[in-house]
């Protein structure tokens, strides 16, 4: 059965290349992108929504909550509007017995402005896919999709469950309100499958993150008279404290990067700059969280929060203007972490199937930045793995892609993997 499971996905190669352009194709890039033509999810939605359907699924269309956030108990950006921007969920029931697999994937992409190709062309050349979304994360949505419909096809004697989760507001400084939604409102189970990991490999964990707002006030004045206190100046003396903070962490954990991607200042050059501000964002280990819980504090970053606040907080006392106008610290999100051992038994099940259809072992990894996948594995407290096509180094990029080989290998694992966890 299993041959012919691999056989027939290879038979569907058109279908899985013509699914992932169909999907590249539809703008869904998230409104918080700055794209001024970023146009929501909600037509990827509804793209997907009747292939579920014909599959026998039952689907469920829902906006995360305004208060996400507070009701997951997670810091993240305030004031997100998820207004006609549905989490699409398809439940596939295969009968008692069976265990609940969920398959998770966002879709929601980032700005598509200044790429080098025609973002929604969804050209195919050299192998490969090219457009805004192939590699993070529609060619995931797509395996994710075209694994059911293999599944449908050959398979008649299943049990259990499959849930497939296309969520909203992973990209763009959200902090997953997608996936918390759907957490939130109970669809979960044995195991999670993220869709949106890179290049075939098993990842079982990730880096927290944190992002955080610096403001520095100056005093405005005409530069002609040379009046005022220039808060550009007084920023950089800031900035030079936050360097030495991240310096210092990359001394202790080489991995655990400060990224200052953000600096204003000024508004004319006639004109003394009254404010500086600076957003960055930092990564941090997952037993940096464990050990800030150990101490009382939640799960998280808060620890390395007060020691940064603390960093800021010298640069002040040191200069004479800003202990009397001391620079504030927001925080927008604190996203944590996950980790799960590679011997789960889940995991070891899915690297039989990698090893079984490819012939191969497949490589283990932490991903380096944050996933949503950390709040099937923190908060629902499920095995967790990312696994998908996506090509290292290509999301976000200006000239995004995917390998097809990447998306036809990894659907054929996929579908035979859930074979072998629902067969009677």
């Amino acid at each position: 059965m299993e041959s012919t499971i691999v056989e027939h996905v290879e038979s569907m190669r058109p279908q899985i290349v013509e699914t992932c352009r169909e999907l590249v194709a539809i703008n869904t890039v998230n409104p918080y992108s700055g794209d001024p033509e970023a146009a929501g999810e909600k037509a990827g939605q509804e793209y997907l929504r009747p292939r579920l359907e014909a599959l026998g699924a039952k689907t469920h269309l829902f906006e995360p909550s305004a208060d996400i956030y507070d009701r997951m108990q997670v810091l993240g950006p305030k004031g997100r509007d998820f207004t006609d921007r549905p989490n699409l969920v398809a439940e596939i029931d295969y009968g008692a017995g069976g265990p609940t697999i969920v398959i998770n994937g966002h879709m929601d992409t980032v700005g598509a402005q200044d790429m080098s190709c025609d973002p929604f062309a969804a050209d195919v050349r050299d192998g490969q896919i090219w457009g805004r979304g192939p590699s993070d994360c529609k060619g995931g949505l797509t395996v994710g999709l075209c694994a059911l419909e293999a599944l449908h096809a050959l398979a008649t004697e299943l049990k259990g469950k499959v849930i497939f989760a296309s969520v909203v507001d992973e990209e763009c400084n959200g902090g997953g309100a997608g996936t918390m939604a759907c957490v939130d409102a109970g669809y979960t189970g044995d195991l999670a499958i993220f869709l949106d990991g890179n290049d075939g490999s098993l990842t079982v964990g990730c880096y927290g993150c944190l992002t955080a707002d610096v403001l520095v006030t100056g005093q405005e004045g005409h530069a002609a008279y040379g009046t005022g206190v220039s808060a550009l100046e007084k920023g950089l003396a800031v900035k030079r404290a936050i360097d030495e903070f991240g310096a210092e962490r990359l001394r202790a954990r080489p991995d655990c990067r400060l990224n200052i991607g953000v600096f204003h200042s000024g508004v004319h050059p006639a004109v003394v700059p009254g404010k500086a501000s600076m957003s960055l964002n930092m990564v941090y280990h997952y037993d940096e969280a464990l050990e800030a819980e150990k101490s009382g504090d939640s799960f998280g970053g808060g620890s390395i929060r007060a020691a940064f606040e603390q960093a800021v907080a010298s640069a002040d006392e040191a200069d004479e203007w800003l202990r009397a106008h001391r620079s504030k610290v927001e925080w927008v999100k604190d996203l944590v972490p996950f980790s799960v051992a590679e011997d789960e038994p889940a995991i070891r099940r899915l690297e039989r199937a990698f090893r079984d259809v490819t012939g191969e072992a497949p490589t283990f990894n932490r991903m380096l930045g944050w996933s949503d996948a950390c709040y099937y594995a923190h908060h629902a407290r499920m095995p967790t793995v990312l696994f998908g096509p996506g090509k290292t180094g290509c999301a976000h990029s200006p000239d995004e892609h995917v390998e097809i080989e990447s998306l036809i290998a990894v659907c054929k694992v996929l579908t035979v993997f859930l074979w072998r966890e629902l067969r009677a």
